[in-house]
């Protein structure tokens, strides 16, 4: 079973500031799957569960969120025979 994780940083420590990096660590999120393999668009997250963790910095906070896919892997192709 794999399992994806991704960072940003938001510029506030505000809850209200914090979407647009959420938005963007899914993004990230799913740019991982399509690197492993897979042919994820964003309603693919749709019914996923994802583990997001919210970590103060200095100027603000780190989203970071993982994700373990539910659907199984992608199948390598076997040679022709």
């Amino acid at each position: 079973m794999v399992s994806y994780s991704a960072l940003e940083a938001a510029s506030s420590k505000n809850p209200h500031d914090w979407g647009r990096a959420m938005a963007t660590a899914m993004t990230k999120l799913l740019d991982a799957a399509r690197i492993d393999g897979r042919h994820f668009e964003h309603e693919f997250l749709y019914g996923e569960e994802l583990c997001m963790r919210i970590d103060e910095n200095n100027d603000g906070a780190t989203v970071k969120l993982t994700w373990t896919p539910t659907d199984p892997e992608p199948k390598e192709e076997e040679p022709a025979q």
